[in-house]
């Protein structure tokens, strides 16, 4: 287990002692393929999206939560590839509800080896604007892990102890 998992269990710690439901998907396990483009959403042709894939279980879990907390490891100052092609697949729900995608509070995670601030200069601008504005979303709290490379690094620092109090936040 890395930093990120061990962030995203203490996260779920807190929200756990607060009595709430949580559930973990751990994306890299499953088969999602990038969005097609094809607008099979929008023409009601998927539910929501026409795809067969793994993109099911995220769908699924996606119309129930009152809470999406994000996190990702920090690739190349980005999202790894994985959450890029989940978000990305929003667009399905999005598209197939005529542009109204369900309101939701939205909590960020990041895990990164590099503990400078301008580490994360482009990733809180993108969940800001892509998940947060543009959906329509209420932020509800970012743990930014900055020096945290090897697994366990995180057990180091108070990022575990933030991430707890964040999910007891909820």
């Amino acid at each position: 287990s890395g930093n990120t998992d061990a962030l995203c269990d203490a996260l779920a710690k807190g929200a756990k002692n607060k009595e709430h439901t949580v559930e973990t998907v751990h994306i890299r396990t499953l088969n999602i393929k990038p969005c097609a483009g094809c607008y099979g959403c929008a023409i009601k042709k998927g539910n929501p999206c026409v795809q067969k894939d793994d993109m099911k279980e995220i769908y699924a879990r996606f119309e129930s939560a009152d809470i999406i907390v994000v996190a990702s490891p920090l690739y190349w100052w980005q999202f790894t590839a994985q959450m890029k092609t989940v978000i990305d697949r929003l667009f399905a729900v999005a598209a197939a509800a005529e542009m109204k995608i369900p309101h939701k509070d939205a909590a960020l995670i990041i895990a990164a080896e590099d503990a400078r601030e301008e580490n994360f200069a482009q990733i809180i601008p993108y969940y800001q604007t892509c998940l947060v504005k543009n959906l329509g979303w209420t932020d509800s709290g970012m743990i930014l892990a900055g020096g945290v490379n090897m697994p366990g690094d995180v057990e180091k620092t108070e990022f575990l102890k933030r991430a707890e109090q964040l999910g007891a936040s909820f």
